[in-house]
């Protein structure tokens, strides 16, 4: 295997390793062999071939984020690092657009807005690689006007290695001889079936001329729990009402940030509106701001990643390119533990309770919270299984977070976000029940006891079957991979493959 890559092979006496080997997530520390940084998709298969004929593990990394060790969690193998492969481009041989895998979302919100006009419905956060948040479904601020990302993805470029141990190159397409390999790769997961190089898409949807924005904040000092409840309940009835695809509010984004009320902090909800007149913005705010309603004020700091400083309900308009500017962040790097859940309803009365219980008891953390995204519109207007993501009913996107710098805090903060989210689910997580729907793949948390079936549900036995044609020896595999599927039955029961030690360990790891 040669060395010459734009990144070279950066092994434990290269300066770069220390950090190389790290995520975004700082509680996440590797100790591969190497990380190699190929230039194209022929080197990764070079890299890939030459781990497999070592019997090196191989992990994927495309901009670090991944919220557990998946991507760096490597003893002794080989951490592919993407970063070379950042293009986003149209390519005219193909007659499509390409984003490699390694480019972050902000290298794609940028370049296809500049040269194309035209803007894929990424995540907000600026610095996360595509090749994971495409992998995993992709959604953000567009997603209830255009859907999620995968839903315009019309084929991948991808390293696979077959039951002889050999690695290739395939192009998976929608209507091609690998068609349920793409399917799968529609929202089945990062690092599960082979390593994705580049993602084509025959169309990109228009970019929004102009957004109009609100912020608003509500101080958590002297506030009731009927006023937090007041402020929830109106959210969630607002989207169970206006989250059908095709009507006038798929325009409309929202972020409803439920910090903890450590040091005097604030309630922030942030809405952008994409679709000419913004009368749907406005009627919005006027029902999150309507008599009975705590008064909202000016934000006062940062929340989770963004800070958007304007005490007004009337919306403000910037043009497109700088309103996603501006709430796209990440964040300094930390230590960090993340859950989620989707909603088909809003939130029942005790789980309001629970959030005020957990949110105003005596964790020191101003950046413990649960994000409450908007959902529905466009994203509802597919099938379950027409991807490989099956939560296509839901009208909110919950994620739990809890961020820390020093490792001694990590107990207090892994025992907080655990409890909560045991408190309103209980011990099998947010099963899909008519008001729950499940998780998000791309929010991996390995303390969920099922998740096979909470991130895929009923398109899980066709992922292992794609798993057992595109990747027979499991050579791509972490803690949440999907799984190959049982062994023809011998004896009348039928056999699991097994092998890779699954279970996750909940512990105190700060």
């Amino acid at each position: 295997m040669s060395d010459e890559y734009p990144g070279g092979s950066v092994g434990r006496d290269d300066p770069r390793y220390e950090a190389l080997r790290r995520g975004f997530n700082l509680r996440w520390v590797g100790d591969p062999d190497s990380i190699a940084l190929p230039g194209s998709a022929d080197q990764v298969r070079e890299i890939v071939q030459s781990a497999v004929d070592s019997g090196r593990r191989i992990t994927v990394r495309s901009g670090g984020h991944c919220y557990e060790d998946f991507a760096v969690g490597n003893e002794d193998g080989v951490i592919v690092d993407m970063a070379a492969m950042n293009g986003a481009y149209f390519d005219e041989d193909r007659g499509a657009y390409c984003v490699e895998s390694g480019a972050t979302l902000w290298n794609v919100i940028w370049t296809f807005y500049k040269l194309y006009d035209r803007a894929l419905p990424t995540g907000s956060c600026y610095s996360v690689g595509a090749g994971g948040h495409i992998s995993g479904g992709g959604y953000g601020l567009l997603a209830r006007k255009y859907g999620l990302i995968i839903d315009w993805l019309t084929a991948v470029d991808i390293v696979t290695v077959d039951s002889d141990r050999r690695a290739q190159v395939t192009i998976a397409e929608k209507d091609g001889a690998a068609a349920n390999l793409f399917w799968a790769c529609q929202g089945g997961g990062g690092g599960n079936y082979g390593i994705i190089t580049r993602f084509w898409f025959k169309d990109i949807p228009p970019a929004p001329a102009e957004a109009h924005l609100v912020n608003l904040a509500w101080d958590w000092d002297g506030m009731t729990p009927e006023e937090f409840a007041e402020i929830v309940r109106r959210y969630g009835n607002f989207f169970k009402w206006n989250s059908a695809p095709g009507g006038h509010y798929d325009g409309l984004f929202a972020l409803l940030h439920l910090t903890h009320r450590t040091a005097g902090g604030q309630i922030v909800l942030t809405a952008q509106y994409v679709d000419g007149d913004p009368w749907p913005l406005t009627e919005f705010t006027t029902w999150m701001t309507a008599e009975g309603v705590r008064a909202p004020v000016g934000q006062r700091a940062p929340v989770a990643l963004n800070f958007f400083p304007h005490p007004t309900t009337s919306p403000q308009c910037l043009p497109w390119l700088y309103a996603t500017q501006s709430l796209d962040g990440s964040g300094p790097n930390r230590r960090g533990k993340y859950k989620s859940a989707y909603m088909n309803e809003p939130f029942p009365e005790d789980q309001i309770g629970t959030m005020w219980r957990f949110l105003t008891d005596g964790l020191n953390n101003g950046q413990a919270l649960v994000q409450v995204d908007s959902y529905g519109g466009a994203v509802n207007a597919l099938a379950s299984d027409a991807t490989a993501i099956p939560q296509r009913s839901s009208i909110m996107k919950l994620q739990y977070q809890a961020y820390w710098t020093d490792p001694a805090d990590g107990d207090s903060n892994l025992a907080w976000i655990r409890g909560l989210y045991d408190a309103m689910y209980g011990a099998a997580g947010p099963v899909p029940d008519g008001v729950m729907d499940g998780c998000y793949v791309n929010y991996p948390d390995v303390d969920l006891p099922d998740w096979q079936y909470l991130y895929y549900q009923g398109n899980y036995p066709r992922l292992q079957q794609v798993k057992a044609e595109w990747d027979p020896l499991d050579i791509f595999n972490h803690a949440q991979s999907v799984e190959l599927p049982p062994l023809p039955a011998r004896d009348g029961r039928r056999q699991f493959t097994g092998g890779r030690g699954r279970l996750a360990i909940r512990g105190g790891d700060g």
